[in-house]
């Protein structure tokens, strides 16, 4: 069992005379100190553990009864404490309280820095955003544990007060909750109310961005001239012929010369999905012809010359809306649309949801006891894509 006491060391008298206030840490017949920043005159002033005849005495013991009350808390967040020497204990119990008192600022910019290093671009300017309007109502000094329902209230009062969207105010207060339960997750701040516990999400607005096939067929027919235009027409067809495949997985992907399977996890869940997280399907004709055309010598697809996320995502972003209206199609387009339509001309013909999902990389969701008897394979997502491909020719 750890005790902590209030004690001074005679033998640890500093320089001027005076001696430190201490607190002793007893563990497995151990005795170690943690240093307080207070200093006494004479050993005599300390008694059983208070301060006595010091102009200061009740606050300097308020404040050290409330520091071994936190060391006892701290200390019963860990289970394993027997199993520890008493240099461990006390190492732990001070990198505790060091990362209970780090600013949310300090937090964020650890957090943001980790999204920098794994190259999420998009992801890390919305943080940037989200961070901008929050530090901007609350500054930079508040710190992480000092966070609670009421400046999550006030920080939605602020965005809705600039007239952001809904959908902007829904991300926003999504990343930031994002932020917080990594924070409590990684044990640096523990709420007894969660600062979103009071917060109620806008609702999200579904996109309509599915294309019927006929408008699938137009944007594949298109009679196009310009080059950005057929090359991004190029990039949504193949993204559909490669089961809704996102941009960032298809740069990511390696084509052998001659290849027939594509296996790939994807880059959004490959670290958060435990198991097999990795989707293989025969490439099929249609995606095959368009890879030979943009395949480099080292596999990876390189759209005029670029085989950077960032250039060919602004690529796409230019041009995909013009290559719409030019193939007659009038439905609200992006390069989404090439996803979201090959889940619904898959549904609409009668296949398997969870095959759906197999072929688009998502897991099949474990709160469907099926699931539990389910196995889907390389054979099942090649079938399911040569009847989705067939009701476009």
């Amino acid at each position: 069992m750890t005790t902590f006491s209030i004690v001074i060391v005679p033998a640890k008298r500093l320089a001027n005379g005076k001696h430190r206030i201490r607190i002793a840490v007893a563990h497995h017949s151990q005795t170690r100190y943690i240093t307080t920043p207070f200093l006494l005159d004479s050993k005599s002033q300390l008694r059983n553990g208070k301060v006595v005849r010091h102009a200061y005495a009740d606050q300097i013991n308020r404040i050290l009864n409330r520091q071994l009350d936190e060391y006892a808390l701290i200390l019963s967040t860990l289970p394993y404490a027997e199993g520890l020497t008493c240099t461990e204990i006390i190492r732990y119990i001070l990198q505790t309280k060091e990362k209970e008192g780090i600013s949310f600022s300090r937090f964020a910019g650890e957090f943001l820095k980790s999204m920098e290093n794994n190259e999420q671009v998009k992801s890390y300017k919305l943080y940037k955003s989200a961070l901008k309007h929050f530090f901007s109502l609350f500054g930079a000094s508040l710190l992480l544990k000092q966070i609670n329902p009421r400046h999550i209230r006030q920080y939605r009062e602020e965005l809705k007060r600039k007239a952001l969207s809904d959908t902007t105010v829904r991300i926003y207060l999504t990343l930031m909750k994002v932020m917080l339960n990594h924070a409590v997750k990684m044990g640096y701040v523990r709420y007894a109310i969660h600062p979103f516990a009071a917060c109620k999400l806008p609702a999200a607005r579904i996109r309509e961005l599915d294309l019927t096939v006929e408008e699938v067929k137009r944007i594949r027919d298109a009679h196009l001239t310009d080059r950005h235009l057929i090359t991004v027409r190029d990039i949504f067809m193949l993204s559909y012929y490669l089961g809704g495949i996102n941009l960032r997985d298809l740069l990511d992907c390696r084509f052998a010369e001659g290849g027939t399977v594509l296996k790939y996890a994807r880059h959004k869940t490959r670290r958060s999905k435990s198991g097999e997280n990795e989707t293989a399907f025969s490439i099929q004709p249609e995606a095959r012809t368009l890879i030979e055309r943009y395949r480099s010598p080292d596999g990876r697809l390189a759209f005029e010359g670029n085989t950077i996320y960032n250039k060919v995502y602004s690529l796409v972003y230019r041009y995909m809306k013009k290559v719409a209206r030019l193939a007659g199609v009038s439905s609200n387009v992006s390069f989404y649309s090439a996803r979201k339509s090959f889940v619904q001309h898959g549904y609409d013909l009668g296949i398997q949801i969870e095959t759906i999902e197999y072929c688009i990389g998502h897991s099949m969701k474990a709160n469907r006891p099926v699931c539990n008897y389910l196995r889907i394979m390389q054979r099942h997502a090649d079938a399911a894509m040569r009847k989705i491909f067939d009701a476009l020719l």
